[in-house]
């Protein structure tokens, strides 16, 4: 009996020390208004895997648009613009992953209604180890704020 005990003991102990959880945090997100015959805007926030393991962010989807995707912007050597889909974001443990205009940000494609005088859109981030997350991200105006259109 008390071997038994012993190795239920030891067992539980280890798979205590073995069990990691995703926790995955969302800030500073927001919704680029655009002008009302536009198509496509950009979304930007900073997602934190704070963690005990790696995670993935797989999928994006939301009710304002019909595909929303990972694009990375960047300038090449030559000056030319160019943007690029990433299929899937690696969240490392522990760290800050920031999507921001000029860099990775999410591409709302096929905006089913114009964004203007909404107050939000609700975007929804799957990922491979932690819970979906559903959040309502605000729409921010460009008017006086001294930022040119880019995404």
């Amino acid at each position: 009996m008390k071997k038994i005990l012993l190795s239920l003991v030891l067992f539980l102990s280890l798979v205590h020390f073995s069990y990691a959880e995703a926790e995955v945090f969302i800030t500073d997100a927001w919704v680029r208004e655009v002008p009302p015959v536009a198509t496509v805007s950009a979304a930007y926030l900073t997602i934190e895997n704070k963690g005990d393991m790696a995670d993935k962010l797989m999928a994006i989807s939301s009710d304002a648009a019909e595909n929303v995707e990972i694009h990375m912007s960047s300038v090449d050597e030559n000056g030319l613009a160019k943007m690029e889909m990433i299929k899937i974001l690696e969240l490392p443990s522990g760290e800050k992953v920031e999507l921001k205009p000029g860099g990775m940000h999410f591409m709302l494609i096929g905006l089913k209604e114009p964004l203007v005088r909404k107050e939000s859109v609700n975007l929804i981030l799957s990922f491979e180890k932690a819970k979906e997350i559903n959040i309502q991200v605000p729409i921010k105006s460009m008017k006086n704020s001294g930022e040119a259109y880019h995404h």
